[in-house]
């Protein structure tokens, strides 16, 4: 997603936020974004944003979303949102892992960060179907640090699909990653920045704050039917 349809995109969220919980913002399109700020002079804090899209007729469910990890890249301080309980149903939580194998984006030395959701009890559909991860829903509360400025990388959505939620699909997009020089080297071989240089190899540095929080607070359901959620 290009700056200028990530700040679209938060208009929209931020736009739906002030008609609170009667959910008249419907916001179809699935994505991961996010910013970055140079926090010292060797020191970059990344902050992304993950939502999941609603469908009223076929919703899909999220388990997960993933980002490229490079370990030259030096990410620390990972950390995920915690427990959301506003669901009337269950408690949402996030998780995440290091797989440096699993090569997901094809980029030469990559491996993942995978943040997985879980619901438990498991959520239901519009039919009443229980599905695994969440189904429209948005969070904010990702974070991690790195000593290299942004750059335009790769993220990935993995949905499990109506109607029996056995099949899955992935979704791609381009949130920022840390510019190290195997992630440069794996994007196309573009001079990557020194450690906490304030160049950016792409200029992907947001201005605009994170979204609040929780985008919704009915996960497992349309926006026009949480009021009917059990």
């Amino acid at each position: 997603m290009t700056f200028r349809g990530r700040t679209a995109l938060r208009l929209v969220l931020m736009a739906g936020f002030a008609v609170g919980q009667a959910y008249a913002i419907c916001a179809a399109s699935s994505s991961v974004f996010g910013d970055s700020l140079q926090t010292d002079p060797v020191t970059w804090t990344y902050n992304l944003s993950v939502i999941n899209g609603c469908d009223f007729a076929n919703q899909p469910f999220m388990t997960d979303f993933y980002i490229p990890y490079f370990p030259d890249a030096g990410i620390a301080n990972i950390m995920v949102p915690p427990p959301d309980t506003m669901s009337t149903t269950s408690t949402i939580t996030w998780t995440y892992t290091i797989d440096p194998t699993n090569n997901l984006f094809n980029l030469t030395g990559a491996g993942v960060i995978d943040f997985q959701v879980t619901a438990t009890p498991d959520l239901q559909d519009f039919s009443g179907q229980s599905a695994p991860g969440v189904g429209y829903y948005g969070v904010s509360g990702f974070s991690f640090t790195s000593s290299f400025a942004p750059v335009e990388g790769p993220w990935a959505i993995l949905q499990s699909l109506p109607p029996n939620y056995t099949t899955t699909t992935l979704l791609f997009g381009d949130p920022p990653i840390p510019g190290s020089p195997d992630t440069i080297a794996a994007l196309q071989g573009v001079q990557s920045p020194e450690p906490g240089t304030a160049a950016l190899v792409t200029l992907l540095l947001c201005a605009a704050p994170l979204v609040k929080r929780r985008f919704c607070r009915q996960p497992g359901l349309a926006p026009s039917d949480a009021a009917q959620s059990r």
